[in-house]
């Protein structure tokens, strides 16, 4: 049997079993297995062996069982980082990139700023206070794969960037995507929250907590509901448990003219402003996703 007629029999095997994104899935389960490039399978179309076959029928009895392709493969490409994951940790979604690229952006405008500009004049809206000899501090809290911490950290290979997550599973991946992506510049503490970096300030604080209604995680994608992490999706009764936590506390621990990032759920964003607001954040600010959800808060202190 030939690569493209197995991938035809292992379409039509996830579509029986009600799989949406049937052909995707199987294309990257049998590239995988065969450690093939997508150009090479269409132009070259290779004979199968036995071996291989048997390999694919297996990975996509797993798929067909809801498990998450990515679990399948083992990784998902998150900005230019190969991010390994597994049972035990919440898979990067594509919109959690768009809050690293804000933060990229702030940093980046500011430290053009702080280079131009004498601060002693005032600062500006969040402000990371950044000179041409100051260290860059970032913390990511949640930070579960470690996809957020570890994109800072190679975009700024000079700064200090701290990952804190209660999951000791979730920590392991975050420091083998570390070594993968020979990031060195990048730690990873277990405890909740802000109880492991203590009394540190930092310039940057993100966070994509957990923040799915309690009532609504039954209804969840199978592929969510029965195999990924559940203590990095529930977000308590109204969904604003960690916001509520982690902006109590933020101001603490960030510098002055520091500034938060947060990922957003869905028609969270007036009231996580609110509780912002409450807190004393200022310049409040909501940046929509791609299907013009707001997605990623920016708040000053």
């Amino acid at each position: 049997m030939r690569l493209l007629d197995l991938l035809r029999k292992s379409t039509e095997s996830l579509e029986a079993a009600g799989i949406e994104d049937a052909l995707p899935d199987a294309e990257m389960i049998v590239l995988h297995a065969l450690g093939t490039e997508r150009l090479d399978a269409y132009v070259n179309n290779p004979e199968m062996g036995t071996a291989d076959a048997a390999k694919i029928k297996r990975l996509i009895q797993r798929r067909r069982k809801g498990e998450p392709v990515q679990y399948i493969t083992g990784s998902v490409a998150f900005l230019e980082l190969t991010v390994q994951v597994g049972k035990g940790v919440l898979i990067p979604r594509p919109e959690t990139e768009l809050l690293v690229e804000e933060v990229i952006k702030t940093i980046k405008s500011e430290e053009l700023r702080a280079r131009s500009q004498d601060k002693t004049t005032g600062a500006a809206s969040c402000d990371s206070r950044l000179t041409p000899h100051a260290t860059l501090s970032v913390l990511d809290l949640c930070t579960g794969s470690g996809c957020i911490a570890l994109a800072l950290a190679k975009e700024f290979p000079d700064a200090e960037v701290y990952g804190t997550d209660v999951s000791k599973e979730a920590l392991a991946y975050a420091r083998k995507n570390a070594k993968i992506n020979s990031i060195q510049n990048a730690t990873f503490l277990q405890g909740s929250l802000f109880m492991p970096v203590n009394d540190r300030k930092f310039n940057i604080i993100t966070a994509n907590p957990p923040y799915i209604r309690r009532d609504e995680l039954d209804t969840l994608q199978r592929e969510i509901r029965d195999w990924e992490p559940m203590d990095a999706l529930d977000g308590g009764e109204d969904g604003m448990d960690f916001y509520r936590q982690i902006l109590s506390s933020a101001g603490e621990h960030l510098n002055p003219g520091g500034c938060m990032f947060l990922e957003l759920g869905y028609d969270q964003s007036e009231e996580v402003k609110k509780i912002a607001g409450a807190e004393g954040f200022k310049d409040v600010a909501v940046m929509n996703d791609y299907a013009g959800i707001g997605r990623v808060m920016k708040a000053g202190r």
